[in-house]
């Protein structure tokens, strides 16, 4: 197999990243159908939509290092088993609202923060059950590989939604995420415990946040990456804000339209990672070099 494909020779890491691509899929669908709903209810208005967002991402920011020392204590598989369990019913319920005609704002900011509080457990353990499916030596390739296939679902899930919109309702695409996490949930458990690389659980005392904090400190490295990431993420990714508002104000455009200008973002991050399991390594050079060659880019 393909030096790039390495990481699909592993029996469960392929079932795994079908149910993943499924369920991503069913996500960007969702994020589309909650963003045009939300505009839908509130008369377009940005303040809903700023609202939504945060309360959605507010967990995140908070709970994720509780997450983290969660994947790092508990069995990862029955997380991430629980955690999408929990998004197929939130997605569920608001689905069976709207296709009631009984959704209210409100729903949505409820939705919108248990979903949230959801991914802050999902997240951290989906990302380190990586190296339990595949072990170490396959880490970097099947990391690569899954952001192949989450922006190939940016691209597939926003582009079905805007047309399943427009063909029959938000509601609609609701439902059909929550029907997604049952093809995630399928291949978490059909994956074999006992071909699993797993790590030994850290004692409860070991398990602290403060330690993984003290170990960040240490790693200037990681500070500096985080720090770059933190600015990239609070002044460069308000698209989710901006682009809803933009597609119904500006350009006065139907749901297939914002769909297809949501997908269009993940092309560069498309190319991107498959650039990186294809072309495993840092390029070659010191880091200043890199950067003089990013700041020096057309455009740039």
């Amino acid at each position: 197999m393909a030096i790039g494909l390495r990481s699909l020779t592993v029996r469960n890491f392929r079932l795994f990243a079908v149910g993943q691509i499924a369920s991503a899929t069913g996500t960007w669908m969702m994020v589309v159908a909650q963003d045009w709903l939300v505009l839908d209810l509130s008369g377009d208005s940005g303040t809903a939509l700023a609202t939504v967002t945060a309360l959605q991402f507010t967990p995140m920011l908070l709970l994720t290092l509780y997450g983290g020392r969660m994947a790092d204590r508990y069995d990862k598989r029955a997380l991430l088993t629980g955690a999408n369990v929990v998004s197929g019913v939130l997605a569920l319920l608001l689905g069976l609202l709207v296709t009631g005609d009984a959704a209210r704002l409100s729903h949505v900011y409820v939705f919108a923060l248990a979903l949230g509080v959801a991914n802050a457990v999902e997240v951290p353990a989906r990302l380190s059950f990586i190296a339990e499916l595949v072990g170490q030596d396959l880490v970097p390739n099947a990391s690569a590989l899954s952001g192949a296939y989450f922006n190939i679902a940016r691209v597939l899930g926003p582009s079905l939604a805007g047309l399943l919109i427009e063909a029959a309702g938000t509601g609609t695409v609701m439902l059909l995420n929550a029907a997604s996490y049952a093809a995630t949930v399928a291949g978490l458990r059909a994956i074999r415990p006992e071909e699993l690389h797993r790590s030994p659980r850290p004692a409860a005392r070991d398990a602290r946040v403060a330690e993984g904090l003290a170990h960040l400190r240490s790693r200037p490295d990681l500070v500096a990456t985080l720090a770059l990431l933190a600015a990239v993420s609070l002044f460069g990714l308000n698209l989710q804000l901006t682009l809803p508002l933009m597609a119904r104000t500006v350009f006065h455009t139907d749901a297939a339209a914002f769909g297809l200008l949501t997908a269009a973002l993940a092309a560069g991050s498309l190319l991107a990672a498959f650039t990186g399991f294809f072309f495993p390594g840092p390029p070659p050079g010191p880091p200043g070099d890199r950067l003089g060659l990013f700041l020096r880019r057309p455009g740039g």
